[in-house]
């Protein structure tokens, strides 16, 4: 394994420069991630892009985005991106593509259908990009020889604008992507997403001049899309500013705000740490209100959940519940993550701990000083609810 690190100065420039190229000379393109609003915001814009000036490009989507995202699902079936969902798709498109390019991705555990992609895709491809902002714990490169767009951002899409803008540099004749409504749309998803719409911003000049560059693009486009005919223009959506895409982030139905509401209730405060236990126990007593928590539609309440626990508690928040890894596996997640306004603990301190109290059980997991998570093999909730406490002991003796 090789630990993924920043990539600074001269090859920073080197690296950005050489996949320009890759982007210039190559004709078709496989995108693949973890599914999430910055990762899917990443792949859909650049292949946006490139699908504009006549490449051919695909996006490895294993599972429905939710109705939060469902203007990205409008999008790709408006321009009529091809999406690959299943092993049987992959090995259909065994040698079509020249190019893969991995985003916002920490390691292969969190690629869909990573073993078929290094069997029938990997090696016919003549290049790869792998295009990501997470470091430490178990984040490590997918491949030594691709070419590494490593850099610490808020969000991925950060990373995105900035290939998107020296590829634009570079090639003068070619249209300017952020003059590309829906470009717009998923670049600005992916860094409202990661920054929690602004409350969470690890660098501040980073984002301010990219959410006013891409804001300032999205309103001159939408103005110029306002007519008579505008639905016969094929845009997916009326957002004009940030303000509407957040909105529409935060949705929540009817159904899933009850479903908060009753989940709110169970929230344990500790010493500063809050708990909220969503393995199978609590399932029991909140099923007359809440769909099954391996589902899509608790998958939006998730991330509503992860930031509602920190804030209750005003400091930590703890949030674990079972799901399904990106390789289809079952899996208890583990996820940690701090209040908006409060920074007294890095959160990765955290990871020896959890490596040694749930040793064979821990499949791996990472993040940054705000915010990380774990996935384990399934086990026992007594077993784990027990090992989980010495993790909880250990953050409360080192608040701050």
């Amino acid at each position: 394994m090789t630990v993924k690190t920043p990539i600074k100065g001269e090859d920073w420039k080197a690296n950005l420069n050489s996949a320009v190229k890759i982007l210039k000379d190559n004709k078709s393109f496989l995108f693949g991630g973890d599914i999430d609003p910055d990762s899917v915001g990443s792949m859909l814009s650049l292949s946006l892009y490139l699908s504009s000036i006549g490449k051919r490009v695909g996006l490895l989507i294993s599972e429905t985005l939710g109705d939060n995202l469902d203007h990205f699902r409008k999008i790709i079936e408006y321009n009529e991106i091809e999406v690959v969902r299943s092993v049987e798709h992959i090995e259909e498109l065994s040698g079509n593509f020249e190019v893969l390019v991995f985003c916002d991705t920490a390691n292969t555990k969190l690629v869909p259908f990573y073993a078929e992609l290094s069997k029938h895709i990997l090696p016919s491809a003549d290049k790869v990009i792998e295009i990501d902002h997470h470091f430490g714990a178990d984040s490590e490169q997918i491949l030594d020889h691709s070419i590494h767009l490593f850099r610490e951002a808020n969000a991925n899409t950060e990373i995105i604008g900035e290939l998107l803008t020296l590829f634009k540099k570079e090639n003068p004749e070619l249209p300017n992507p952020f003059e590309r409504r829906n470009i717009l749309l998923a670049l600005i998803t992916g860094l409202l997403s990661d920054t929690v719409g602004g409350k969470v911003v690890h660098f501040r000049e980073d984002y301010d001049k990219w959410l006013h560059c891409w804001s300032d693009a999205l309103g001159k486009n939408t103005r110029l899309i306002i007519s008579p005919d505008a639905p016969k223009t094929g845009h997916t959506s009326k957002f004009r500013n940030p303000a509407e895409i957040l909105q529409a982030l935060d949705q929540l139905s009817e159904e899933q705000e009850t479903c908060i509401e009753q989940l709110e209730k169970l929230i344990v405060i500790e010493e500063g740490l809050g708990i909220l236990n969503l393995l199978s126990s609590t399932y029991q007593k909140v099923q007359d209100c809440c769909r099954p928590f391996d589902t899509n539609w608790f998958s939006e309440l998730s991330v509503n959940l992860v930031n509602l626990v920190p804030e209750k508690s005003e400091k930590i928040g703890a949030l674990f519940f079972e799901g399904k890894n990106a390789e289809g596996q079952n899996c208890i997640f583990l996820k940690l993550r701090r209040a908006v306004n409060y920074n007294g603990f890095d959160l990765r301190q955290t990871e020896d701990l959890i490596k040694e109290t749930f040793k064979e059980h821990c499949m791996g997991g990472g993040g940054h000083q705000g915010a990380v998570s774990f996935r384990f093999h399934p086990h026992p909730e007594e077993e784990f609810l027990k090992n989980f406490e010495q993790i909880a002991e250990f953050i409360k003796a080192n608040l701050k």
